[in-house]
């Protein structure tokens, strides 16, 4: 009886210390366990944020691409504007449309009698030298009107209106009109944002026509494009000359605005 008292306390020893250690195995794996879910907690509250982050992101670059399209509708309506202010002025300095003036013809003195008409063009000219008909004014007047008109509030075509003045240019490249033309054709390109063209039709109306009334505003308009482009100090230079030149006009007051905004927006 004792001895199997003595069995049972012995194996009673042994098994308590191993109930213990298993006790203390399952303890210390729950632990491990809540710690894995705190941070899985953790990683899931982080990912969450980072969605909303993406969405936010997503709404942003949305409100910054309706603010951009905003911002070309409103730079294209101000440059129709413009246009359309230029045109005004053009009809308040000319007094509505004017016909290009007929060629003055060498009238004969009592001591000189008249020449008498060529019986062919060949008669004028000199072997080898190209000869172009004379341009009927009121035809060419007609073409430019058309070329004109795809300008009009109401269409406001100015591709079309381009490719009329190109092609007017070539009909009449020395016309009365030419330097209209090419100033047309300038704030044309302008008003779709090529720059580039439009500051190459005004370079040539400068350097073919410097006596055009168009010079004036061709000059301002320069002044625009540099700024535009980001050459500001071109488009003050260009803008101060517009005032140096023509103090009294309405282009000067124009470009005295331009230089204020400037000044105000650095």
């Amino acid at each position: 009886m004792n001895k199997n008292r003595l069995l049972v306390i012995s194996v009673c020893a042994l098994l308590l210390p191993h109930g213990a250690v298993v006790y203390g195995a399952d303890g210390a794996l729950e632990q491990r366990l809540q710690r894995l879910e705190r941070r899985v907690g953790h990683i899931t509250e982080l990912m969450l944020e980072v969605q909303a982050l993406k969405r936010t992101n997503r709404e942003l670059q949305g409100q910054v691409e309706e603010q951009q399209h905003a911002l070309e509708r409103m730079r294209k309506k101000q440059r129709e504007l413009y246009l359309d202010l230029d045109e005004r002025l053009n009809r308040l300095h000319s007094g509505g449309a004017v016909a290009p003036a007929p060629a003055p013809q060498a009238q004969p003195t009592a001591n000189q009698p008249a020449a008498p008409a060529p019986e062919s063009a060949s008669s004028e000219t000199t072997p080898g030298s190209p000869v172009s008909p004379p341009a009927d004014p009121a035809r060419e007047q007609a073409d430019y009107d058309a070329a004109y008109a795809w300008l009009h509030p109401s269409k406001r075509r100015y591709k079309d209106a381009i490719a009329a003045f190109k092609a007017f240019l070539v009909k009449y490249p020395q016309g009365d009109l030419a330097d209209n033309a090419l100033y047309w054709l300038g704030e044309s390109h302008y008003v779709i944002q090529d720059n580039k063209s439009a500051l190459a039709y005004f370079d040539r109306l400068l350097e073919e026509f410097p006596q055009s009334d168009k010079v004036p505003g061709a000059l301002l308009k320069k002044g625009y494009i540099l700024d535009a482009m980001g050459k500001r100090d071109a488009a003050r230079k260009m803008l101060q000359q517009v005032l140096d030149k023509y103090p009294s006009s309405s282009v000067a007051r124009m470009a005295q605005a331009r230089l204020k905004h400037m000044k105000t927006s650095r």
